[in-house]
């Protein structure tokens, strides 16, 4: 039996319409394979590294007000481990970049948790921290709603 060679094949013949009359070796069609498939490879990845940055700095302007909203959606279902959770990731990404509005409120939020649990004490201490900082801020629903939460413990400690 024998076989078929393709070290060196002489393409004299029409390829696609183009005459060629080139002698074109194994070695030098697997090195053009090879950077065809390499500069896709880095054209496909220079793509993906573009989306990622795109979507993350996106991401991250949003990204506290995101984790607190799931875990709103968690303290309604009485998951509060999850809920506890998702505050605690949006306050310490809030506080990484200076996002005071936020810190107040996953610390408001912690605060519900506890309340949620009849945990009095960190629930004072968590609402009183997220006070403190709506309050150095000027932001009055923040004041408002923390003061209401306080006030509501404290009714809580005269019965």
């Amino acid at each position: 039996m024998e076989c078929a060679s393709f070290e060196h094949t002489d393409y004299g013949e029409n390829l696609g319409g183009v005459m060629t009359n080139q002698i074109i070796s194994n070695g030098d069609v697997e090195m053009e394979m090879i950077y065809l498939i390499v500069g896709a490879m880095f054209l496909a990845y220079a793509g993906m590294l573009m989306l990622y940055y795109n979507v993350h700095s996106k991401e991250r302007k949003n990204k506290p007000s995101k984790l607190i909203s799931k875990g709103v959606m968690s303290l309604r279902r009485g998951v509060y481990e999850k809920a506890y959770a998702y505050f605690k990731i949006a306050y310490e990404y809030s506080e990484k970049i200076n996002d005071y509005h936020n810190m107040a409120e996953a610390l408001y939020h912690i605060g519900l948790v506890y309340k949620e649990q009849d945990d009095v004490e960190n629930a004072r201490y968590f609402f009183e921290e997220a006070f403190k900082i709506f309050n150095e801020y000027n932001e009055e629903r923040g004041i408002d709603k923390t003061q209401n939460s306080l006030n509501y413990l404290e009714s809580l400690n005269l019965e």
